[in-house]
């Protein structure tokens, strides 16, 4: 029910950025068609990091990633994004072909294609919604698997690829005229994972997040 009424949220909110600039812009006597890409429209390029906090098979994990692309007229984004685990997510679970618990490790990450919108970008504090589409991929990671060498024991048990939709909505502050900070939140939904130790529900869930955005706003 909470990923419902969430993603209803997200939904609400950019039908509100769509129609707000269509209020904003409808000229009933201008009779030119208006698309996102036209001369009259004003095209910026921007890049950002992020840090995102979540849960990953019941551990605590931290996600570091990159987004970048362009912003028409100050409220549409269009880019790419990716995002790499870089925390130790640790559980127990069985090498496929063996019944010994043992504790594994979680490797992965993803990326894809970002689209989103800004409500009253002009604003010192607005409201940002930006959305990912796209694939990534799951390593489960034995770190013991060759324990008769110790310089290299590590090995991938199995792995997977998988598609993932991550809507978010986030508050931005503009600190200066090319730098942004956003604080807020995004649901992963993760789904076609293949594995022994891991299923969909275990990579997808909430997320809460720190963005930081420059470029020409």
């Amino acid at each position: 029910m909470r990923k419902i009424i969430f993603i209803f949220l997200i939904l609400s909110a950019g039908s509100f950025t769509f129609a707000q600039r269509y209020m904003d812009t409808n000229d009933p006597k201008d009779e030119e068609v208006k698309s996102l890409l036209s001369k009259k429209n004003d095209l910026n390029a921007f890049g950002a990091a992020d840090l995102k906090v979540g849960d990953l098979k019941g551990e605590r994990g931290l996600l570091v990633g990159a987004y970048g692309g362009f912003i028409i007229n100050r409220r549409y984004l269009f880019g790419v994004a990716g995002y790499g685990l870089v925390t130790n997510v640790e559980f127990e679970g069985t090498v496929p072909g063996q019944s010994e618990v043992k504790q594994l490790n979680l490797h992965g990450g993803y990326g894809g294609v970002l689209i989103g919108g800004t409500i009253a970008p002009r604003e010192l504090i607005h409201i940002s919604i930006p959305i990912i589409l796209g694939a990534g991929s799951l390593e489960v990671v034995d770190k013991d698997f060759f324990i008769n060498n110790p310089a290299d024991s590590e090995f991938a048990v199995e792995n997977t690829v998988f598609f993932v939709a991550e809507p978010g909505i986030e508050v931005e502050f503009n600190i200066t005229k090319y730098f942004r900070l956003g604080a807020g939140m995004t649901y992963r939904y993760v789904s076609g994972t293949e594995l022994e130790n891991v299923e969909d529900e275990d990579v997808s869930g909430t997320t809460a997040m720190i963005s930081f955005r420059f470029g020409r706003f």
